[in-house]
């Protein structure tokens, strides 16, 4: 993650909503810097994944899912 503090910023500025919560996954909605990224939590694999570029680049924790994680 480029930016330690961007998660809690995005958490404080109202930016992660929690969408279902379900037996299996948990979805938020992450509002970004320029687009809005769908991050999902596998309960049964203990996996998160986030729809970014950042993410998927890089395969490491981008800040929307440390956001959600944040959020919980």
């Amino acid at each position: 993650m480029r930016d330690p503090n961007k998660a809690q910023r995005l958490v404080d500025g109202g930016k992660v909503r929690k969408v279902m919560d379900t037996q299996n996954r948990t979805h938020f909605s992450v509002e970004g810097d320029t687009d809005t990224h769908s991050v999902i939590y596998d309960k049964r694999k203990a996996e998160w994944t986030c729809d970014c570029r950042y993410s998927a680049l890089t395969n490491r924790e981008c800040s929307h899912i440390a956001a959600a994680k944040i959020k919980g």
